[in-house]
């Protein structure tokens, strides 16, 4: 090289193994513009130039890439979008002295844009300086989080919904602790925001009525939520309603809507705008709440109610109006009482109430078949219940598969009912220190469900024995807890929430209704392992059903004595039944033991969910034979023509069963031991007969 004179600047910078552009203009800064020479318009590169400028741009490219790409460093450019200024402005305020400290500089190996030629240094700011280990742009606090998604954090911000500290008023920075904790209530006070909104839209049955019927109507819920009793005309309320908040709800609903259609069947309304919600948006023209005066009801508006809806709906009004006429009666007779022409007029409105109350049917037994809308019940096999669990997992139109097919799976073996899951909580269950389900020797989990949620508030877990949670489903609401732990935000402890919640992230927030199954509407058309009728009537609450009728038509063979009284409050225990004994078994029977209770448990319900293993479950056990289930109900379901002795064991069994039927409870005309010597002379019989249906 020494023995070049001079280079232009393409030859330089290919000796040098910087790109043209950078070499150019390194070369012109200080100090290598001393090497550039020019010849009249051209400028050359003396070669000892080289080395200085290679040694130069390796230093502080080396820093730039260290600097950029350290998480302890920001580059300006992000500091200034942090800031809501322009990248001059920020290089302005570093000049003037403002981030003194704060701050390193790197010289450019590169030439800047043409707007910022003076700027010849990359800046990088210390993170920690500048944000103080707590601020963070929106974007950051999104990837940090995933309680929202950052396109929601970003709407809320255009809302103003997100709070900032006063210095940074201005700013894209905000303090990334304070906004994590503020986001769940935020995420919760938007979604009722907007279901505040529909409802405003969507006006419910009380809010069309006038302000004294809605007067009237809230100071009679105030008056039953306070526990007042209404005792009039022979009727009682019970003082405590179950389900307190959920049934004033009804109450408000139910008598809202029979009074809603009166007042449009005065108004000469035919349309059943009523029915649908989103067309009472738009009022039909003409309705006018004041043309109904609660007081002065007569029995014709019955005639609007009962020619738009069925009978059971009608004994449903009749269930809420009563009450509520009683209660108006009653205050009425009594202020009454001491003025002889307001008694009078009090008598007159007393009985077209009467007349108008007659006019409902009271139970269903008043109804014509047709109007009860009956349905018939669905009793799954062990293999029909886990070929719906696989289905509800293959369902590729569900939003949660896996929550539908949890749901299903502690239905069919703890017995929980529909309306009671969106009430269920993670620490229901007896947990261990991670927030998972807690396990006995052989796998078991318990479920303590308490009274305030469950039906009426009068069916809680066994108050000793809990309610046991079989191996299998214990892994599968495991694997759910799984699930929902990786989609909850740290911040939030594992162990605690509901289980079956309509955001994963808020595991405080709650379904405000009890929770519909649309997915049954799918599963249906997939069930053809049942007729059509049963097919069409099929519901979530067939797992219930199906749970009893597993446990007490599974005929135990390892310990015969647990078919009778052993399995029959083995399943009350587990479905939250009272169990049902007569008074002989109340008062001269001990409680079955628990070693009893999981007994009858583990040769029922403890079955695997998977297909085959399960054949073999029940082929081990005795409950199947091939693809011939045989438990109780295959002896008695279908009588065989083709086999005499068979036929005949089966006619007897279906006779001792109908006679056990009928002897559940002591005939009036037995003592005591003539009853229990019936019941355990046909029990036996039984026995034998099974023994025998087995062989044959």
């Amino acid at each position: 090289m020494e023995n070049l004179t001079l280079l232009t600047r393409n030859q330089a910078a290919k000796l040098s193994g910087i790109s043209g552009k950078c070499f150019n203009y390194l070369v012109q800064q200080t100090p290598f513009v001393q090497y550039l020479v020019k010849d009249e318009s051209n400028y050359f590169v003396q070669p000892e130039a080289i080395p200085l400028i290679q040694e130069y741009y390796s230093e502080h490219n080396e820093a730039y890439h260290f600097y950029n790409n350290s998480p302890e460093y920001i580059a300006a450019y992000h500091v200034a979008r942090m800031l809501n200024l322009s990248f001059r402005e920020l290089v302005e305020q570093i000049r003037r002295g403002n981030w003194e400290g704060k701050y390193v500089e790197i010289p450019k190996c590169a030439p800047p844009p043409p707007d910022l030629l003076d700027i010849r240094m990359n800046y990088f700011f210390i993170r920690s300086a500048v944000l103080e280990n707590r601020f963070n742009t929106i974007e950051q606090i999104g990837k940090n989080t995933n309680l929202v998604s950052l396109s929601q954090l970003r709407q809320y911000q255009r809302a103003g919904l997100l709070p900032q500290p006063a210095h940074l008023l201005g700013t894209n920075l905000y303090d990334e602790t304070e906004i994590i904790t503020l986001l769940p209530s935020l995420k919760v006070q938007v979604k009722e925001s907007f279901s505040e909104f529909v409802g405003e839209n969507l006006k419910s049955a009380f809010d069309l009525l006038n302000q004294k019927q809605q007067e009237l109507l809230r100071k009679y819920l105030r008056f039953r939520e306070n526990g007042g009793v209404i005792d009039y005309n022979g009727y009682r309320s019970a003082p405590q309603i179950a389900n307190k908040d959920e049934m004033i709800e009804v109450m408000k609903r139910t008598i809202s809507s029979a009074f809603v259609l009166i007042i449009a069947g005065r108004c000469g309304i035919e349309d059943d705008f009523h029915k649908n919600p989103f067309q009472r948006i738009q009022l039909p023209d003409g309705f006018n709440p004041d043309v109904f005066d609660i007081y002065k009801v007569t029995k014709d508006d019955y005639l609007f109610l009962s020619t738009k809806r069925k009978g059971k709906t009608l004994i449903n009004y009749y269930q809420q109006l009563r009450p509520f006429y009683y209660y108006l009666l009653d205050s009425m007779e009594e202020d009454a009482m001491d003025d002889e022409d307001e008694f009078r007029k009090f008598t007159r409105i007393k009985r077209r109430i009467m007349k108008f109350l007659q006019q409902f049917p009271r139970k269903d037994s008043e109804l014509n078949k047709a109007d009860v809308n009956t349905r018939t019940k669905t009793f799954l096999t062990r293999e029909q219940m886990v070929l719906i669990k696989h289905y509800l997992l293959e369902d590729l139109r569900a939003r949660d598969p896996l929550k539908n097919a949890t749901m299903w799976q502690l239905s069919c073996t703890t017995g929980i009912r529909p309306e009671e899951l969106h009430k269920l909580k993670i620490e229901h269950f007896q947990l261990d220190y991670d927030g998972y389900l807690k396990t006995d020797e052989k796998g078991w989990g318990i479920l303590r469900l308490p009274a305030s949620i469950s039906k009426q508030e009068n069916s809680p877990s066994h108050p000793d024995y809990h309610t046991p949670i079989p191996p299998d489903t214990v892994k599968q609401l495991n694997q759910f807890l799984s699930f929902i732990y990786r989609k909850q935000d740290q911040s939030f402890p594992k162990g605690k929430g509901f289980l079956f919640r309509p955001d994963y992230a808020l595991p405080e927030y709650q379904y405000k209704k009890p929770m519909t199954f649309g997915f049954i509407n799918r599963l249906r058309q997939q069930l053809d392992f049942l007729d059509d009728v049963r097919k069409q009537d099929f519901i979530f609450k067939a797992s219930r059903h199906s749970l009893n009728n597993i446990i007490m038509r599974t005929f135990i063979r390892d310990d015969i004595s647990l078919n009778d009284l052993a399995k029959r409050t083995a399943a009350d225990h587990q479905l939250r039944h009272k169990p049902t004994r007569s008074v002989g078994e109340e008062y001269y029977l001990s409680e079955i033991s628990k070693e009893q209770y999981y007994q009858v448990l583990d040769a029922t319900i403890n079955f695997p969910w998977d297909l085959e293993k399960l054949k073999v479950w029940e082929e081990e056990r005795g409950y199947r034979v091939g693809t011939m289930i045989l438990e109780v109900e295959s002896f008695t379901d279908n009588l065989d023509e083709e086999n005499p002795e068979r036929n005949d064991l089966q006619e007897q069994l279906l006779k001792i069963d109908s006679e056990l039927i009928q002897i559940q409870q002591k005939p009036k005309g037995m003592t005591e031991q003539q009853w229990i010597s019936k019941r355990q002379s046909l029990i036996a019989s039984k026995k034998k007969i099974i023994t025998t249906l087995k062989g044959v």
